[in-house]
């Protein structure tokens, strides 16, 4: 294996169910022109990338200076293949350490649910569950595998998260929980973020992803969060009789709203925002801040948070604070959409 991969081989011959893996598009681009930029940042400036294949089934590559393509594999080549989706992050990471590219290897598409999870894997992966993946993540995969040959479906276990998330909401509508059932709700909480978690792992496994499952676990999480907050206000209501907090409910609501429907075009509206931008320096100063106010938003933290503050009867914290925080995204994002169009 040739050191730090100063010279990597894309191997782009892999032959899939309608032709060359390559040439396939996952989440809007190819399986060529997304390797090919993660090959270039794993091998780093000194570094050069050869594509193995047939010129006429590769019609995206852009040969330059530090991309060619070869006709032969070379001697003691490092070989990264289009029949498999990688981590960027962890091609470099083994890139500096000499170790075997397939360790960075994500999912493999010459599987049978291969192509049909691939955008799913890689959506799942961009919106990674930061707090999830240290404890949900591991029991969803134990579970997903464990029911791979049963009949439960994924939509099955989507599902029953959504009723959990809905007793939750109705608990905590009740008002003046008790321990044992302040702990009743977190807990059901807790087995819901589980459950969203594998059903879409066990969708992969069983190869049976669609867009009507995809459509059921986002419909069924917006309404979720929607009840619950609900709920919060509601109870918060009922508790003191001041009705700031069914206003507040109504901020939460229609921000949330605006901020989903605005970031519909969310992708597009950033690429047209970092075209106007004049000061890239300045952007890059900006970028952790951003990143932040991202973060506090991510529906990984934001169900973390649910579950301690429900286990602490506090939930009516939550509810104040998204109801500032979406209404705000929802008009950062539209003013800079509308800059970007300016």
């Amino acid at each position: 294996m040739t050191a730090g991969f100063r010279n990597l081989v894309i191997d782009a011959r892999p032959l899939g169910p309608r032709g060359p893996l390559a040439a396939e598009v996952v989440l809007g681009r190819t399986v060529l022109d997304r390797l090919v930029e993660q090959a270039l940042a794993a091998v780093g400036p000194g570094g050069g990338v050869g594509v193995l294949g047939d010129r006429d089934a590769l019609p995206s590559l852009a040969e330059t200076d530090r991309v060619a393509l070869i006709d032969r594999e070379p001697a003691s080549a490092t070989i990264v293949r289009t029949d498999r989706l990688y981590d960027g992050r962890r091609l470099k990471r083994a890139a500096r350490r000499g170790r075997d590219p397939e360790s960075a290897a994500i999912w493999r598409l010459d599987r049978p649910e291969g192509l049909a999870g691939a955008e799913q894997e890689l959506n799942r992966r961009l919106n990674y569950q930061p707090l999830g993946r240290h404890w949900a993540f591991p029991i969803a995969d134990r579970l997903a595998a464990a029911l791979r040959d049963s009949k439960v479906t994924p939509n099955a276990l989507t599902l029953a998260a959504g009723a959990l998330m809905f007793i939750s909401a109705a608990l905590v509508a009740c008002g003046d929980l008790g321990r044992v059932a302040r702990g009743v709700v977190a807990s059901a909480m807790a087995a819901a973020l589980v459950l969203d978690t594998a059903d879409g792992r066990l969708a992969r496994l069983q190869g049976s992803c669609s867009a009507f499952g995809r459509w059921l676990d986002q419909v069924l999480d917006e309404a979720a969060d929607m009840a619950l907050h609900a709920a919060v206000a509601w109870a918060a209501f009922a508790a003191t009789a001041r009705p700031e907090w069914l206003l507040l409910g109504i901020a939460f609501a229609s921000g949330k709203y605006l901020f989903l429907i605005q970031s519909l075009a969310g992708e597009e509206m950033e690429k047209e925002a970092a075209k106007t931008a004049a000061d890239g320096d300045r952007r890059g100063r900006l970028a952790p801040l951003r990143s932040l106010i991202g973060l506090m938003g991510h529906a990984d933290l934001r169900w973390h948070l649910w579950i301690v503050l429900a286990a602490v009867g506090r939930l009516d914290v939550a509810l104040a604070a998204y109801a500032v925080y979406f209404p705000l995204r929802a008009a950062l994002g539209i003013a800079r959409k509308g800059a970007a169009r300016a």
